[in-house]
């Protein structure tokens, strides 16, 4: 007797391809839509608070959040959330880091260098 995985059914992304007989160009997932508002929501928030001009359809905006969204959804899956993702990015950035130290005899200083002017004789 063999026993199948259930890996099939997470296998299947819950998307919305689009009105009834035209669907939509691409398939994104539903939480795509709500990153990709929080994400194009803080460019502009970002634009409003430093003097940018935003231009009248924000173009790269635009492109900017589905760039990132793609990427953000690229790591994001049922077994691994964007609430996990955030976690893990602020528990990298919040821990200790190794001291290396510096080698030895590699520290320079101007004191002893010497200059010394060159003249070109210029060919008429």
């Amino acid at each position: 007797m063999r026993i199948r995985p259930d890996d099939e059914v997470y296998r299947v992304d819950a998307v919305w391809l689009g009105p009834k007989g035209f669907t939509l160009p691409w398939a994104a997932r539903y939480s795509a839509y709500g990153i990709w508002l929080m994400l194009f929501v803080a460019v502009l928030l970002v634009e409003a608070v430093l003097p940018m001009r935003v231009n009248a359809p924000p173009v790269w905006e635009l492109v900017l959040t589905i760039l990132a969204t793609y990427a953000l959804t690229g790591v994001i899956d049922h077994e691994r959330p964007l609430v996990s993702v955030f976690e893990l990015m602020r528990a990298e950035l919040g821990a200790p880091q190794a001291r290396v130290p510096k080698p030895a005899g590699l520290t320079t200083s101007g004191v002893r260098v010497r200059v010394r002017e060159t003249h070109v004789q210029e060919d008429t």
